[in-house]
């Protein structure tokens, strides 16, 4: 009696549970604009926490180096040990992370920000010359072809004509609306100032109290899911901070060198507004796959405005850096932090580049590495409780698993001719390897 009313309150709290989930997802579904508000509230109040969340986790490894070389010295050097020592050392590398990396990025500022200035000025001033250049290009390009001449001279003018129009009609009316854009800009600044400075100081608690701060969230997990799922999920976090560090990291270092490359020998080359073009193609280098696409066609754009030819010398500069940073570059820095074939990786750009925009490009693909590593984990787990294989290449051509969990393999008629005659290369015909036959003779 005491079995079969345990039995249905099982049954019953399972059909509860599903129906609570299935309401839920329903509600989320139903409520989805409500809901997609409501978190975007709930974001922009929390930004301060997580711009110091962020800040945090990218000077973490520059703070923990210098906190270990502080210590050893204060140790080793001044014979200080104890609890006041860890704390003068934690100080001292707080110290020198923040002034080391505000130090780097106001000099990368001052050094890229006025010539950044000064080709958007030379662009912006230049264009009318620059474009009536290229008009009289196409006519003497194609003065041998009358009517190739007509049809582009034609085109060109409908859209001198619809840029002309545009600003009459559309750009000179919005300009009456440009005091409230103005504002909405000074506003948005001054409420990225805000959130930046705030994100300083909760980076500066989050950095010195990282330990305390670790060690609760892993008294909590262990608290609410016990001690087989708190192992299970402490060996996921250990195993994204790797991914996410090894990635973060090798990218950014991977973009400042192809940005100092692209300076270098654009300057070199005497190309137009090297500057600007180098900032470009170091930023869009973050994002994997698309990022070079995405940063050679503005550039090209830019660069065959003031001159054709340059323009092409510039796309074979391109091609050539981009064969580069991913043959030799790319790996050497990067390694297979990821782990993630080609395929996934440009799949987990478009997924969460079309959610998240962006953010998305940048994060995606380490993002979609763990959950693929949590995926992967799963299934060699049920694997191996139903004693299967765990080899992706024991189901290659699979016909069955017999009743010993053996996978039995069948392949086609092409794959066998072609192993038999490979194994008839090697033997040499002889049903033996030529290695061994030469010993034997």
């Amino acid at each position: 009696m005491k079995e079969s009313l345990k039995k249905y309150f099982g049954l019953g709290v399972t059909i509860v549970a599903t129906g609570a989930v299935t309401l839920l997802i329903f509600f989320c579904i139903y409520k989805f604009a409500a809901l997609t508000a409501a978190v975007k509230k709930l974001i922009g109040i929390l930004m301060p926490v997580l711009v110091g969340i962020v800040i945090a986790y990218v000077l973490s490894p520059l703070y923990n180096w210098l906190w270990r070389k502080i210590l050893r010295l204060l140790h080793h050097t001044l014979k200080w040990h104890g609890r006041g020592a860890i704390r003068c050392a934690g100080i001292l590398a707080m110290t020198a992370t923040f002034l080391g990396a505000g130090a780097v990025l106001a000099g990368l500022l001052a050094l890229i920000i006025p010539q950044i200035i000064m080709s958007v000025s030379s662009f912006a001033s230049t264009l009318p010359s620059n474009l009536m250049h290229v008009s009289q290009s196409l006519q003497k390009l194609l003065a041998n072809n009358p009517e190739i001449e007509e049809t582009a001279m034609s085109l060109y003018a409908q859209g001198v004509s619809y840029i002309e129009e545009w600003i009459q009609n559309s750009f000179t009316p919005s300009m009456q609306d440009a005091m409230g854009y103005i504002s909405i800009g000074v506003m948005s600044t001054v409420s990225f100032v805000k959130n930046f400075f705030i994100g300083l100081i909760v980076a500066v608690y989050l950095l010195s109290g990282k330990e305390n701060f670790l060690s609760q969230m892993t008294r909590c997990t262990y608290a609410l899911f016990g001690a087989r799922w708190g192992n299970v999920i402490t060996e996921y976090a250990r195993y994204a901070n790797q991914v996410f560090t090894g990635f973060i990291s090798g990218k950014l270092l991977d973009s400042l060198i192809i940005f100092l490359i692209s300076v270098v020998v654009l300057n070199i080359m005497n190309m137009p507004y090297a500057m600007l073009v180098s900032v470009i193609i170091g930023v869009t280098n973050i994002i994997p796959f698309f990022g070079p696409f995405i940063g050679a066609i503005p550039s090209f754009i830019i660069i065959l405005i003031n001159s054709p030819i340059q323009s092409l010398y510039f796309l074979i500069f391109v091609l050539a850096l981009q064969q580069f940073d991913g043959n030799i570059l790319g790996p050497k820095i990067l390694g297979n932090s990821t782990g993630l074939p080609s395929f996934w990786v440009l799949f987990a750009i478009l997924l969460f580049g079309g959610l998240f925009g962006f953010i998305g490009m940048l994060i995606g693909v380490p993002v979609f590495a763990v959950l693929t590593h949590i995926f992967k984990d799963i299934l060699n787990r049920r694997l191996r409780q139903q004693h299967l294989p765990t080899e992706t290449a024991s189901y290659a051509y699979l016909d069955h698993i017999d009743g010993d969990g053996n996978p039995v393999q069948h392949k086609p008629k092409q794959e066998q001719e072609a192993q038999e005659l490979e194994e008839a290369v090697l033997t040499g015909g002889s049903g033996k390897p030529e290695d061994e036959e030469s010993e034997q003779s």
